[in-house]
């Protein structure tokens, strides 16, 4: 039995209070004074002052001030691009200069020389999109002049024509203001440049013949010449509200004629969109200098051309052709192929390479290059400079002597992204080279053809390889003994791609 002492039986008695009243549970009986637990309300009080020190712990600190400003930023950016400028550029120039017994190039063309400007000179009017505007020598155009225009039967077709008789000297211009994003599947045209097989007319003749969807379209389009004795100029207009609906179909046809006196072109411009561009051969009755032929999506087709200059480009069509070029010789385009057979010449008394550019973007490059430079003595500087480039496709190019010219100095570059690469050199080559790849093989072969050093007929031609491994092949060909690297005499040949072979053919 457990029994209540005085102080609880006296509080037991006491009669409730109604007020509000805290309370504590009832001592347990029996409890030892000296019990290590801590009584209940010195466990209240403890527990109490744990969940204060809590909310401290867990209470958020007051967020510090940022030091730096975006004042502070911006020196610390400006001291970082000095200290750049001061300490990194002066180590990667150390680094990439050659050292004195450096032989081969990390790539071609080490001879420093200006490459031709995009631009050849070609003559162009000053803003194709604004037919107010007078041409370059300050003439007003002459619009819609038409000698025929008719509409077809049975629909609302307009078809119009015409024929300017033109000078046969001087500058000549064609432009279309129409754009592939804009005008692609709507606009259409054919330019076709020859010499006229009516022996008979002595004129140089232009025409145009135009067919348009219906006439609304027709009174929106303006063809535009401008004519003097030695300019000729045709600029094409069409809309910008062209719909999916309309159509408009142009054939241009500019014919030289078969005079005992050649026409003389100083320079021959086209910037056609949309157009397929054919010119015919010319033989000896038109001399072109400067030749310019561009248009995006325009296929290229050029049965024999020669010129100081030449320059063609276009994005989604081919170029093929055959190329004669005394200056500078580029052909572009980015996803179809070239095929070119090229013949260049280099006068030695100018001083000057003759330049070559080839480049295509996701297809085959394919070349046939014959050289020729009537050199008297060994050459003090390369008479030739080249660069033959595709990435996705394959490259194949062949480079021979013409048989009239003596051995010359050709610094070329061969370069491949994913595809083989494959350069043959005839005999008459003398000088370094380099072939390389990544993940495939660097190939060089010698054939057994024979050859003859002109200016020093007692020496033997012989290969020498420095560098041989699977992806690397570096070496000197040539007559006598490997003269030393700043030697201008030599040739330099370099052929590289990443993914799949790299082969270099001597024929001999």
């Amino acid at each position: 039995m457990i029994l209540a002492d005085e102080d609880d039986a006296q509080r037991i008695k006491d009669p409730p209070v109604a007020s509000p009243t805290i309370r504590y549970p009832e001592r347990a009986a029996g409890r030892r004074p000296c019990s290590p637990l801590p009584d209940y309300e010195t466990s209240q009080a403890l527990t109490y002052n744990n969940v204060n020190d809590s909310s401290s712990t867990l209470r958020k600190p007051p967020q510090r001030r940022r030091f730096l400003s975006w004042r502070s930023t911006l020196v610390a950016l400006v001291v970082y691009i000095l200290l750049t400028l001061v300490i990194g550029i002066p180590i990667i120039v150390k680094e990439n200069q050659p050292s004195g017994n450096e032989k081969y190039p990390s790539n071609s063309i080490a001879y420093a020389a200006p490459w031709p400007n995009k631009s050849t000179g070609s003559y162009y009017t000053p803003n194709i999109n604004n037919i107010s505007s007078p041409t370059q020598l300050g003439l007003d155009p002459v619009c819609n002049n038409w000698t025929v225009v008719a509409v077809l039967d049975g629909g609302p077709t307009v078809q119009a024509w015409t024929e300017n008789i033109v000078s046969s000297n001087g500058q000549f211009s064609l432009t279309l203001n129409a754009s592939y994003a804009r005008d692609f599947g709507i606009v259409f045209g054919d330019l076709y440049v020859g010499v006229n097989p009516d022996q008979s007319v002595q004129n140089t003749t232009l025409s145009i013949k135009m067919q348009i969807s219906n006439s609304s379209v027709f009174d929106q389009t303006f063809t535009c010449f401008s004519l003097t004795e030695n300019t000729t100029d045709l600029s094409l207009y069409v809309p910008n509200s062209l719909s999916s609906s309309d159509s408009i179909l142009y054939n241009i046809t500019l014919l030289f004629p078969q005079s005992q006196a050649p026409s003389q072109v100083n320079s021959f411009g086209t910037f056609l969109p949309l157009f397929d561009q054919h010119f015919s051969s010319f033989s000896d009755f038109v001399t072109f200098e400067k030749v310019s032929l561009e248009g995006p999506t325009s296929k290229m087709a050029i049965d024999s051309l020669s010129a100081r200059q030449v320059f063609i480009e276009t994005s989604m069509q081919p170029i093929v052709g055959n190329f004669y070029a005394s200056e500078s010789l580029v052909l572009s385009t980015i996803l179809a192929p070239i095929e070119a057979n090229i013949t260049l010449y280099n006068d030695p008394d100018s001083n000057v390479p003759t330049f070559l550019a080839i480049d295509t973007g996701n297809s085959n490059l394919t070349s046939m290059l014959t050289l020729s430079a009537p050199n008297k003595v060994p050459p003090q500087g390369p008479n030739f400079i080249a660069s033959m480039r595709t990435f996705y496709g394959t490259l194949n190019s062949t480079i021979v002597h013409d048989p009239s010219s003596p051995p010359t100095s050709i610094k070329i570059h061969a370069e491949n992204g994913v595809g083989p690469s494959s350069l043959t050199l005839d005999e008459k080559f003398q000088g370094i080279f380099q072939v390389t790849t990544k993940q495939a093989r660097a190939l060089v072969t010698k054939g057994d053809a024979q050859s003859t050093n002109p200016w020093a007929p007692d020496l033997q031609r012989d290969m020498v390889t420095t560098v041989n491994s699977t992806a690397r092949m570096n070496g000197w060909i040539g007559w006598g003994d490997q003269p030393q690297w700043d030697s201008s005499q030599q040739g330099e040949v370099v052929v590289d791609t990443s993914l799949a072979d790299a082969s270099l053919y001597f024929l001999g």
